[in-house]
């Protein structure tokens, strides 16, 4: 497997088109220092021209992320909204916009803005030692990260409330059940079973695919009439490409596709 990055708080490798960016502090859970909202957003641009067709967001040492990296010195000089708009921001709407499929793949602790990153993505996959928590209100914090607009879209306006106002740990089945969590796997099944889910992904119609993220965005966002007017123009970018000629013929020669992305 390829590094990109090597002894860095945030690092990348890629293999077979699938791009697998990690928070890397292990020792401390890896929190999330404002340098790496920048090298996170740095290798999402990156995967724009690179040859990347699925990204698998994670983090090394057994976490996910334990959020924001805070301490007393940096709380009394830190301008936090600043901060957030932009170092935080870009990141939540570069993998948002993004064409390329994103997969969270989580593993024990999933909090605060780490939470909140890996709700922006595309699938979330998880270990059943997962605990996630919106835990900003245990100290004095509200929401960031787009953590209010992910769980109000998954759940409904009170029961995203009630769990940012709680800040109360989610175990792994009840995030599949309230639908935070698309599946839940044993922690020595999760790696093999992301790696699946990817490697089809990436051997996938990436223009499709794309097209089927803009979709569920729009749709996320806007009204059924809006939402319609946007898969019609989508599905017009699909029709007129190869892979759309090549899932044709492929379907009535009985073989599998060979689609290229172009």
């Amino acid at each position: 497997m390829a590094a990109f990055s090597k002894n860095t708080i945030v690092t990348a490798s890629m293999e077979n088109g699938i791009k697998t960016i990690s928070f890397n502090i292990p020792s401390k859970k890896n929190p999330i220092q404002p340098e790496s909202m920048e090298l996170l957003l740095a290798h999402i641009e990156a995967s724009e021209e690179d040859g990347t067709r699925v990204i698998i967001l994670t983090g090394e040492g057994g976490n996910f992320s334990s959020g924001a990296m805070l301490s007393p010195e940096m709380m009394s000089r830190f301008d936090v909204t600043a901060y957030l708009r932009e170092k935080v921001n870009p990141v939540i709407l570069a993998i948002r916009q993004s064409p390329i499929p994103f997969i969270a793949k989580v593993e024990g602790v999933c909090v605060g803005l780490g939470f909140s990153i890996a709700l922006a993505c595309d699938m979330l996959l998880a270990s059943e030692n997962a605990l996630f928590s919106q835990i900003f209100t245990r100290i004095g914090l509200s929401s960031d990260g787009g953590g209010s607009f992910f769980l109000t879209e998954l759940l409904g306006q009170r029961k995203a409330f009630e769990l940012i106002a709680t800040n109360r740990n989610i175990r792994a089945e009840e995030a599949k059940a309230m639908g935070i969590a698309n599946h839940i796997y044993s922690e020595s099944l999760l790696e093999e079973e992301v790696s699946k889910l990817a490697y089809a992904l990436a051997q996938g119609p990436s223009i499709a695919l794309a097209q089927v993220k803009k979709n569920v965005v729009s749709a996320s966002k806007g009204s059924l009439k809006d939402t319609l007017d946007e898969e019609a123009k989508n599905q017009g970018v699909c029709f007129k490409s190869t892979d759309f000629k090549e899932g044709v013929k492929a379907f009535i020669e009985k073989r599998p596709p060979n689609f290229t992305g172009e």
